[in-house]
């Protein structure tokens, strides 16, 4: 069997997760226990598991089928190009003239960088959830669940085209509703669904807006496939056509609305307001989907699509200084959060900021390598937070903890790892990415892009490290009937949690640019990306070196947490209150809520009231006025057709005089 058959099995396996469980759910729901735990977590995390494998089998291949082509071009003097995918051809949706719409599926360098961390780190996530979810009734749908997105998240991955991705970016929504309201009996969670969802569809519609604006430019001709759309922007062709006034303005409108939809999938300005809410969910939810994948796709669509986005020079400016403004504004929201996963939540946004600045500016390799790199500290920090919520008997404020880190010592060893990477300590992995990011910031959007950036990364080490000291280093405040039963993590939470903490110091090293031989992952990349790259053109083109900027965005990271730590020795991280957020704090948090709500919720209320209380009100009186007219009129003429026989006689025998003589004195005329 050939590499590309292979390919379909890596989504059909978590399907068959799905099926397995969902049944025994169903066959299980009039049972007190439901269905085996130790069963349904085996199927939940071994269909992954062999998925994850089979993309290891996937990506060596990959590139042992490049080495033999390379090895013949230098033995045999040949100038074979080297393959740069595996594809799959499903079946054809719709094939009529010109339209030819296919389901397939392609494996290339950028697949498999994505899937290697989608299916591995899902898989951890897998088994951390058999210990989280243990006691929980629904363990067993709660599992369907989760091999359902990760099916879904597979798909939109490796779809060979837009088509095939947007089923995939439907199937993630759906699995994130289902997910962020798992505990569906609290009214809370089912309003954080909601919302999740109602957002996404915003974006989705901008999605399919832009795509089929990106059709009229395409031509029906032009198969809807990532490799011909890409095709179709190297030619040089249709430079001409690019450069036309309709074009150029049809594209700009087609990748603003394409970018539309990723500000949903990925939570940025102004489609942000439903992530924070969705750490409702259990933990291991907000792992996987809010911070390892489904947030990601977004970030993931416009590097797949890199040579459209390009020549759009208008929506490149817009996505660098959305990407800046969202980091900078969750920055500052994390700093006053008092939910230890509303902190990791606005944490996800600020480096999804990142990664939209990255490629704004056209560095799409560095912003997913952040991507990347982002998978693993993020993972770990919200797993971490599940242990430590699992500890606390379901407590999450962060005014509620304190002085863990001798009784947690396997968590607190997990997050500080974490929080290493992200605040970019030397040669941990958002080290490497964060720095590389800030580098391309600097030369190709320009100093202001970069100032931003820099001090967003001083807020993130801020308020992270003011995470970890109220979780942590602090003095204990957590409550005397809970803190005697607070336990370390069994330990299938604990595995994903040390795999991880390792992954979050290591993973930075497959693009480590001071190192050499380090360019594994820009190697992966090159054939994707890497003409979209050569045509933007750096602001600065020259700066100070990297080791240069990698000292300043390390001195940057110093500087947050001695800020941090200053600020906790003066007091400012000890609240007197217990009670919710008010003041800056609330006001800061809700600015979009806020915004949302003046700008379409309110609108559509009011609208709402005015068609309910007036325009429903009015009309029914009109219809009733109507029918009152016709009453009368059929009364009236009841009166003047008095049912009685010798008038009706008289005036038919009336009428037929009238016509005689008509008849009679206009014969001649009517012949």
């Amino acid at each position: 069997m050939g590499m590309e058959n292979l390919l379909w099995l890596i989504p059909a396996l978590p399907v068959l997760g799905f099926l397995i469980n969902g049944s025994l759910s169903l066959a299980s729901a009039r049972t007190h226990n439901g269905p085996s735990r130790g069963l349904s977590g085996f199927l939940a995390v071994l269909f992954p598991l062999i998925a994850f494998l089979l993309v290891l089998k996937l990506h060596f291949g990959l590139h042992d089928a490049q080495e033999v082509v390379r090895a013949q071009n230098q033995n045999l003097g040949l100038h074979l190009a080297l393959p740069q995918s595996f594809t799959q051809p499903l079946w054809s949706w719709i094939a009529t003239g010109d339209i030819n719409l296919s389901f397939g599926f392609a494996f290339d360098g950028l697949t498999s960088v994505m899937l290697l961390f989608i299916t591995g780190i899902g898989t951890l996530i897998h088994l951390y959830s058999i210990g989280y979810m243990a006691h929980d009734r629904g363990f067993a749908r709660f599992m369907a669940y989760m091999n359902l997105f990760l099916a879904n998240m597979i798909v939109l991955v490796l779809g060979n085209g837009p088509i095939v991705t947007f089923l995939g970016w439907e199937g993630v929504g759906l699995c994130s509703y289902l997910l962020i309201g798992f505990w569906h009996h609290e009214t809370a969670n089912n309003d954080a669904a909601r919302k999740a969802f109602l957002v996404n569809r915003v974006g989705d519609l901008g999605f399919l807006m832009g795509l089929f604006l990106l059709w009229q430019i395409l031509g029906p001709s032009t198969p809807l496939t990532y490799q011909a759309i890409a095709e179709w922007f190297r030619d040089p062709a249709h430079s001409a056509a690019l450069a036309s006034g309709v074009v150029a303005a049809l594209l700009t409108t087609s990748t603003l609305l394409l970018f539309l939809g990723c500000t949903g999938k990925s939570a940025q300005i102004p489609l942000l307001t439903w992530l924070p809410d969705a750490m409702a969910g259990p933990t291991p939810v907000s792992a996987l989907i809010h911070a390892a994948t489904m947030v990601t796709s977004g970030v993931f669509l416009l590097a797949r699509m890199s040579d459209v986005f390009v020549h759009a020079p208008l929506t490149m400016q817009v996505i660098a200084w959305i990407g800046a403004a969202t980091a900078a504004w969750a920055a500052v929201t994390g700093f006053v959060q008092t939910d230890i996963k509303k902190v990791l939540a606005y944490s996800t946004i600020s480096q999804l900021g990142f990664m939209f600045l990255a490629v704004g500016v056209g560095a799409f390799d560095s912003g997913l390598f952040h991507v990347f790199t982002h998978a693993f500290f993020k993972a770990v920090l919200f797993l971490g937070a599940g242990s430590v919520i699992h500890a606390l008997g379901g407590e999450q404020d962060l005014r509620k903890m304190g002085g863990l880190a001798k009784k947690l010592p396997i968590t607190f060893a997990a997050m500080f790892a974490g929080w290493y990477a992200i605040t970019g300590l030397p040669f941990g992995a958002g080290f490497w990415s964060k720095d590389l990011l800030l580098e391309k910031v600097l030369l190709q959007g320009g100093t202001a892009l970069y100032a931003i950036a820099l001090g967003t990364a001083i807020l993130t080490a801020i308020y992270m490290t003011r995470m970890m000291i109220l979780t942590f280093w602090s003095p204990s405040r957590v409550e005397h009937a809970v803190e005697h039963h607070v336990h370390e993590a069994p330990l299938t939470m604990q595995v994903p949690l040390w795999i991880l903490g390792i992954g979050s110091l290591v993973a930075g090293f497959a693009w480590a640019g001071m190192i050499p031989g380090c360019s594994w992952f820009p190697a992966q990349l090159a054939s994707i990306v890497g003409p979209a790259q050569a045509l933007f053109v750096p602001v600065e083109h020259e700066g100070p070196s990297a080791i240069l900027l990698a000292g300043v965005g390390v001195t940057a990271s110093l500087l947050g947490i001695a800020l941090s730590f200053g600020l906790f020795r003066r007091g400012a991280f000890r609240e007197k209150s217990q009670a919710p957020l008010s003041g800056f704090a609330k006001g800061w948090t809700l600015a979009f809520d806020t915004i949302h709500a003046v700008v379409g919720i309110w609108p559509v209320r009011i609208s709402s009231w005015i068609l309910e209380k007036i325009c429903q009100p009015l009309l029914s009186g009109l219809v009733r006025l109507f029918a009152y007219i016709v009453s009368l009129v059929g009364l009236a003429t009841q009166w003047f057709q008095r049912p009685r026989l010798r008038v009706n006689l008289s005036m038919s025998a009336l009428g037929l005089v009238l016509i005689l003589i008509f008849l009679i004195f206009h014969a001649r005329t009517l012949l």
